[in-house]
């Protein structure tokens, strides 16, 4: 009844990692832009913040779920199986990510052509994989 004014702790945390989700999505497009003007050392140092950014994120996520985990009574199927999900199948794509985005964040390397390419690649595939995360598990996170 109250939970406009007092959210649950679930619905705070969906909140927020929407918020941070919308903060990858637009440095990615900046390092984009950035790149695609020939300005390298600004599109550096948004890769620098989206890795400290993906990197916190990513850990407060499976952290959570797995505090979550810890007390399933807590949580319906549904959610359950959701959080299962996105353990099991997000779990190579976000080694292959942070592998990535720490590899190119380093000062010693240079933002090539490679970079560009894969990482407009990398883009589509985090949206989608954003879109779905919050279409399916932040909203049956957030019912509970």
């Amino acid at each position: 009844m109250f939970d406009f004014i007092f959210p649950s702790k679930n619905k705070k945390l969906v909140k927020r990692w929407i918020k941070e989700h919308r903060e990858i999505a637009s440095l990615s497009g900046e390092i984009i832009k950035a790149c695609e003007k020939g300005d390298f050392k600004k599109a550096k140092k948004k890769l620098n913040k989206l890795d400290d950014i993906t990197i916190e994120h990513i850990m407060q996520e499976d952290l959570s779920f797995y505090k979550l985990q810890r007390n399933p009574e807590k949580l319906r199927d549904e959610t359950l199986k959701e959080i299962d999900e996105f353990i099991k199948t997000f779990g190579s794509t976000k080694t292959a990510l942070m592998d990535f985005i720490s590899k190119y964040a380093k000062d010693d390397v240079e933002l090539d052509e490679k970079f560009i390419k894969t990482f407009k690649i990398i883009v589509d595939i985090v949206g989608e994989r954003i879109a779905f995360e919050e279409n399916n598990l932040y909203k049956a996170l957030a019912k509970e």
